[in-house]
């Protein structure tokens, strides 16, 4: 089986980074994803009169896949995340939706033991790992990983997980896919500006539907599709989500535009994926039940 470690890295998602290894349609392979990056010391400064400290994002990757071409899309089946046995979770004045509000650092390390989290010895909670990050390379102009978009990126979808498929788009040849910011756990919004940020062994398999085109991430689960959507005004984006699920749903149920309406409006939910990074992410989850079309 394939393998990439975090030797190989990238902080902007780019059709010019140099792959790590390439795949071919069906295969699975495992990704090393790094562990949090930043020094404990970090967190014991005071940065009153300092300048706070600059937010990098290191993925793994970037993967080739044969025979990917722009206009395709590429679905990504997550099979296992592994997780390391120590992660950290951070606040400051820098990032976390009250990072204007706080006046110092805050830096917690967790241990993962046995499928649990241990915050405190006597404060306990089961994992839910997920993957933070995972894009393909955008066309045109480079976009650093922090961001999230209509490539992927930054999304911090808790349904990122195993057992799930995430569909990206392709639009540059070889869908150079990256992956990694790994959390032990993450509050849907990620509110402090971090998951329980942690290195792990991602075991994936890539697949294509060629020659379809695709205007947001699609991430489907055993029982519904959530589709993400990324930008900087949050009521743009919600209305966005809601036409774009009001599409996925008369496409795939053979609805009016009104009985897709009412049926989003009953049966699907909003949410808001993470609201600390660059760009937000909300998103729509769909139940399957609603649709006679139940395969992406």
């Amino acid at each position: 089986m394939k393998h990439i470690t975090t030797a190989d890295v990238i902080h902007v998602m780019d059709e010019k980074n140099k792959p790590a290894m390439t795949v071919s349609c069906g295969e699975t392979f495992t990704v090393e994803t790094a562990n949090p990056g930043i020094p404990d010391a970090v967190f014991e400064k005071d940065y009153t009169k300092e300048p706070f400290p600059k937010r990098i994002l290191t993925i793994t990757g970037p993967i080739r896949v044969e025979n990917a071409q722009p206009g395709d899309i590429l679905c990504v089946h997550i099979d296992d995340i592994r997780l390391n046995a120590e992660g950290k979770m951070w606040m400051g004045q820098w990032m976390g939706i009250l990072m204007d509000e706080v006046d110092h650092c805050y830096m917690r390390k967790a241990r993962v033991e046995d499928g649990t989290v241990i915050f405190r010895e006597d404060v306990r909670f089961p994992i839910r790992p997920m993957i933070g990050t995972i894009g393909t390379a955008p066309a045109g102009d480079a976009v650093d990983c922090l961001y999230p978009g209509d490539h992927g990126g930054n999304m911090d979808a808790l349904s990122a997980c195993p057992g799930s498929t995430v569909y990206l788009p392709v639009n540059v040849e070889g869908a150079m896919l990256s992956i990694g910011d790994v959390h032990a756990a993450m509050g849907c919004g990620e509110i402090l500006g971090t998951g329980i940020e942690i290195g792990s062994t991602v075991t994936a398999r890539v697949e294509l539907i060629k020659n379809r085109a695709q205007k947001h991430p699609v991430i489907e689960t055993e029982e519904r599709f959530e589709i993400a959507v990324s930008g900087e005004d949050m009521d743009g984006l919600c209305k966005e989500a809601a036409r774009s699920a009001i599409a996925f749903i008369m496409e795939h149920g053979d609805y009016s535009f009104d009985e897709a309406y009412a049926l989003a409006g009953q049966t699907s939910d909003l949410k808001i994926l993470q609201v600390v990074n660059p760009w937000r992410t909300v998103s729509m989850s769909i139940p399957k039940a609603i649709l006679k079309k139940k395969e992406y």
